[in-house]
Formats: C-alpha cells, sequence, structure tokens
C-alpha cells in the first residue's frame, strides 16, 4: 500500500510541475492558458488512471509487489549461491519462483538457476524445470548437481520414463563418481521403467553392494529380484509374433489392435500394439515397449487377440471387427477377423 501512495504522490506532483511549466511557456508566447485547458489538462491524466483502474489493472499487480518486497533479498541470496537466511513463512513456492525468474534475468547464475529448477520441480512442473535446469548446465557444464536436476527432471518430465538424453546424464555422472547413490537409484528406477532390466539390474546390484545393511536394503533387494525375474522371463517374450487373417468381408487400410493379456484378467492387457494393415493377412510383432506390465511367468496361460476398424484413426473401443482370443502359441500365433 505504500508504495500505491507513493507512486500516487510521486505522480500528483509530475503532474503539477508539467501544468506548470506549461502554463509559464504559455505565458512567455503571450498566450495564457485559459481555465477550461488547464481543466483538461488535469482531467486527461485522471481519465487516463481511471481507464487503467477500469480495464487495464490486473489485481495480482498488488500481491506480485508484495511478494517481490517480500522475497527479492531470499532471490538475491539463491542466485548468489547463499541458503537463504529468512524465508518468510506461509509463503508459496510459485511467489517464489516468480521473484526469482525476475532476479535471474538481471544477475544469471547457476546457483539460480538450479534452485529454480528444484522449485519447479517442487511445483510438479517438470517441463519448466528442464528448461531452469538446461540453463544451470549451460553456465557449468562440469557441475555434476546440475546435471543431475536435468537428469531428474527429464525423467519426471517422461512420467518416469527415461529417455537416451537423461540416460546419458546419469552415466557420465557415475563414470565420474562410481559412488553417487543418487545417480545409481535414478538409473534404476527409470531403467525398470523402460524395461530395460539388464540395466537396472547393474543398478541395483551396485547400490545393494554399499547398502546391503543399511535400511534401504530390503527395498534394494526386492528391486534386484524383480530385475532378474524379468530378465529370466525375456526370452520366452523375445519376437513375440501375432498373425493376423481375415474372414468374409474385412476391407484392408484400417486400425488394428493386437494384444496378449491374461485369460482370466478382463483389466489392462499385458501387451499391445496399434499399426496401419494396409493389407491381409499380416504378420504384427509385439516389441518390447510394447509391453504394458511386467513379464509373466513363464508358467502362466496367455491368449493373444487382435480387434480391427477399417478406420484408420478409430481408437480400439471403436473397433468393428474381433477375433476370437486363442491360446498364447510362443514366437507367432495366429488369430482370425470376422
Amino acid at each position: 500500500m505504500m508504495l500505491f501512495l507513493l507512486c500516487g504522490a510521486v505522480a500528483a506532483l509530475t503532474l503539477l510541475w508539467l501544468l506548470w511549466l506549461w502554463a509559464r511557456e504559455a505565458r512567455r508566447e503571450g498566450q495564457p492558458l485559459s481555465a477550461p485547458m488547464l481543466l483538461a489538462g488535469v482531467l486527461a491524466p485522471a481519465f487516463g488512471v481511471l481507464v487503467y483502474l477500469g480495464w487495464g489493472y490486473h489485481t495480482e499487480t498488488r500481491e506480485w509487489l508484495e511478494d517481490y518486497a517480500a522475497l527479492r533479498p531470499v532471490a538475491e541470496q539463491l542466485v548468489a549461491g547463499q541458503p537463504p537466511q529468512a524465508l518468510p513463512q506461509d509463503i508459496p513456492p510459485a511467489a517464489l519462483v516468480r521473484v526469482l525468474q525476475r532476479q535471474l534475468v538481471m544477475t544469471p547464475s547457476r546457483e539460480g538457476w538450479y534452485a529454480l529448477g528444484l522449485l519447479y520441480s517442487q511445483l510438479g512442473a517438470p517441463n519448466m524445470a528442464v528448461t531452469a535446469a538446461r540453463k544451470a548446465l549451460e553456465t557449468a557444464p562440469e557441475s555434476v548437481s546440475a546435471r543431475m536436476l536435468l537428469a531428474q527432471s527429464l525423467v519426471e518430465e517422461g512420467e518416469g520414463r527415461m529417455n537416451s538424453e537423461a540416460e546419458a546424464l546419469l552415466r557420465g555422472v557415475v563414470a565420474e563418481q562410481p559412488a553417487h547413490d543418487g545417480a545409481w537409484m535414478l538409473l534404476g528406477m527409470g531403467a525398470s521403467q523402460n524395461r530395460d532390466y539388464a540395466l537396472a539390474e547393474e543398478a541395483w546390484t551396485e547400490l545393494l553392494s554399499r547398502h546391503d545393511e543399511g535400511e534401504a536394503a530390503p527395498v534394494l533387494r526386492r528391486s534386484l529380484a524383480f530385475a532378474r525375474h524379468q530378465l529370466a522371463n525375456a526370452p520366452r517374450f523375445a519376437d513375440v509374433a501375432v498373425r493376423v487373417e481375415v474372414e468374409g468381408d474385412v476391407p484392408p487400410g484400417g486400425s488394428l489392435f493386437v494384444f496378449l493379456r491374461d485369460p482370466d484378467n478382463p483389466g489392462q492387457p499385458l501387451a499391445a500394439r496399434r499399426v496401419l494393415a494396409e493389407r491381409f493377412p499380416v504378420r504384427v510383432t509385439l516389441r518390447g515397449q510394447d509391453w504394458l506390465q511386467p513379464y509373466p511367468d513363464a508358467d502362466q496361460a496367455l491368449v493373444a487377440g487382435a480387434r480391427y476398424s477399417p478406420r484408420t484413426a478409430a481408437g480400439v473401443d471403436q473397433s468393428e471387427f474381433e477375433a476370437e482370443r486363442v491360446p498364447f502359441g510362443g514366437e507367432e500365433t495366429r488369430v482370425i477377423l470376422r
């Protein structure tokens, strides 16, 4: 409020000064200002203020100014790489993000961008966290903390999946610091989500070698056992294919959905793939990325099926033809659309 009053007072004094200059110059020219002209000189700025308050004023402006006044010292400390000495209570992270962004425009630093990335991650905005982490890494390419932040933000952006950039960053960290638990943990979790169980096994084994007696040991052992179980079952599902044939009038050129599922579970299939069926019969291979759930046990019975719509953009729920589900038969299973 004090800032608004101060700005108002300065604006009023400036207006009076300009009117006085205008009147003085008019007298010098021998054309003194009339009362209506002076009144217009006062009313025109007042009208502009009313227009601004009515249509141009944002209700968040006052909140922003208050946040900026309260949090600017904190933002300056973060940019300087210092821990904030007096973080105001009950201040939402979003307010600090706005203030810190403005401060980074004026005085950018690796520490400031890193702090901004952490705040965005806390707010559940991984795409913005990735942008901030990249800025931090640009200023310090060798920084392990910046590389870890970028890798973590990329994994969060991928909803747990690890892309090639994140994997390269994490591998670079463990190459330099083989005992970096955070990098190994993120590698293990990301590899598990990517179904790269060989890498997951390597990560969990590395962590267990140092934390076999710690509180995290039971979780690490379960994670390692799961990765090894999936590796053991993976050969059964390598190059699994479903040959889809048709009976009757089934026009090609539409969307074909091929899947494997547990016959006793009507929920999500174990694996599914959508392809454009340009002709029939067609052989569809289920790849590693087509698996929606973990590999089942070797003795678990599975069925293969297919659904089809002549429309290329149709979803699985809009399929007009469906094949009778048949037992999964190893490398290639034959189903017939009717």
